[in-house]
């Protein structure tokens, strides 16, 4: 990172302007944030939208790394060791995830520009699609989904950590509020820390793997490939990229989050293919990687009987690393584990941001009390849900790919269509002002409808529709493009009755 760089992420609150909700004196009075933010390294900014004056990042590197090392982690890996549930051998796998993550990919890294055009946080600006109180219900499934990512994340370090401690005398719950409480304090800090520490976080991580997979070695006790391995069926192919849009695709109802301090005067291509590159080099590679044990743990007794011991993948990988480099294998479990942190700062920075944007009235607490309240609701749900994490995580990250397809439809077809991908569109001065704002009418009608039609495509273990059940779950790509379509019916019409 550039020393501009770090100056622009680590200036002084109290050199800003104050908001405009922050101009009345009784209310500067009792939370003045130039007062407070001279006593800590804390970011007390909250949903209000970065001036241009305010982008001084000049290097997208930094932001792409920070989606490098949100996704180079644990969780990742475990994903990918779902394989075999899905019916796929390791080569299949890795063609199916690898090219249903690049394509999900496409959104987030897309949707980041808004961040960087515009100045505005990912919900503050679908307000212009779904409006001032409609994206309140955006903000709250965005939310939700942040909490139950935490959850998973939490999970999985804490299980990790229990399998590396001598005779796993360490609970998984000790682990799980280890990790939760290390991401809930770093991200206090805001986006200026999050940036520093997602600089190097992954190089440990991904060092950690590549020495997982040396030992493992090839060959019938290693990791090897099933010459006999069938290709998997069309169902079994769209319920992997309807859980791989989970996994990616909801990036995009926060990637402007972290791209607000990019220099808006910068390339915006540049900055995408930047993004673009963090991840398709990330998760897919601790998936396949994930996969590759999975699969290969078919025929190595030792291997199977650590997956089910625990479906998570801490026995499998302390085994791996214990039986082979002692201490310093543990060590590396432990790498691996706390790579969850990553992922569950930034989730929970950018989940303020989207409860603040649910609930406008709770702008006037600083950003960083709301991970606090989140923690109450994380810690609970993890400790309860890790006797069934598998379950939840297949269930959790498919469901919830269906409102983001919905969401991004919506927003895309806003930008594409009405605004003929025009930035300047966008009257930045009603960004906190409902009247002059869309109604959200068109957005939220467009949503509903689509919704209607994705119900018959799906194919989970709690619902499957008479089409899922006939091709497979479809449920991501009809609500997508058919809520791109909806609203570029619906929102011609609504300007008319309301603008």
């Amino acid at each position: 990172m550039e020393p501009q760089d770090v100056e622009a992420m680590c200036d002084d609150p109290g050199e800003l302007e104050k908001p405009d909700h922050f101009k009345d004196e009784k209310v500067n009075k009792v939370f003045d944030k130039r007062q407070w933010s001279r006593f800590s390294w804390i970011e007390w900014a909250n949903i209000d939208p970065i001036p241009k004056e305010e982008q001084r990042v000049t290097h997208p590197y930094s932001i792409g790394l920070i989606w490098f090392s949100v996704n180079m982690n644990v969780l990742s890996f475990s994903t990918g060791m779902l394989a075999p549930e899905f019916g796929f051998g390791f080569k299949y796998a890795s063609y199916t995830m690898l090219g249903f993550l690049i394509a999900w990919g496409l959104f987030p890294s897309f949707f980041a520009l808004f961040g960087k055009n515009l100045g505005l946080r990912q919900m503050v600006h679908a307000r212009y699609s779904f409006g001032y109180f409609g994206v309140c219900l955006v903000s709250i499934c965005n939310a939700i989904t942040g909490i139950g990512y935490m959850i998973l994340n939490a999970i999985l370090a804490g299980e990790t950590l229990q399998a590396v401690s001598p005779h796993g005398h360490m609970s998984a719950t000790v682990g799980i509020v280890i990790v939760t409480l290390l991401g809930l304090i770093v991200s206090f800090c805001g986006i200026r820390v999050l940036n520093l520490i997602d600089m190097w976080f992954w190089v440990p991580v991904l060092i950690s793997f590549a020495i997982m997979a040396g030992e493992a070695k090839s060959g019938p006790q290693g990791l090897h490939v099933d010459p006999t391995e069938q290709p998997p069926s069309t169902r079994s192919v769209l319920s992997m990229g309807c859980l791989m849009a989970g996994f990616y695709a909801t990036y995009a109802a926060f990637s402007s989050d972290f791209s607000l301090y990019m220099n808006r005067d910068k390339s915006s291509s540049w900055l995408f293919v930047v993004i673009m590159m963090g991840l398709a080099f990330s998760a897919p590679s601790a998936m396949i990687l994930g996969a590759a044990f999975a699969t290969s743990a078919v025929d190595i007794p030792a291997w199977s009987e650590a997956i089910e011991q625990n479906p998570s993948p801490g026995p499998l990988i302390n085994l791996i690393l214990s039986s082979h480099l002692g201490n310093f294998g543990k060590f590396l479990t432990v790498l691996i584990a706390l790579s969850a942190v990553s992922n569950i700062m930034t989730t929970f920075y950018s989940m303020g941001l989207s409860v603040q944007t649910a609930i406008p009235v709770l702008t006037v607490l600083p950003r960083f009390t709301i991970p606090i309240l989140a923690t109450a609701i994380v810690l609970p749900l993890a400790i309860v849900g890790q006797n069934h994490f598998y379950n939840a995580l297949t269930n959790f990250v498919s469901i919830i790919a269906y409102w983001a397809a919905l969401y991004i439809g919506v927003v895309l077809a806003d930008f594409m269509v009405v605004r003929q991908c025009q930035f300047s569109s966008y009257d930045l001065s009603m960004w906190n002002d409902w009247r002059r704002l869309p109604p959200g009418v068109a957005g939220l009608l467009s949503a509903v409808l689509a919704l209607g039609l994705v119900i018959p495509f799906m194919d989970q273990t709690w619902y499957t529709g008479p089409l899922g059940d006939k091709v497979g779950d479809l449920g991501f790509e009809v609500g997508l493009g058919l809520s791109f379509v909806f609203y570029c019916l619906l929102r011609p019409l609504e300007r008319r009755l309301w603008h």
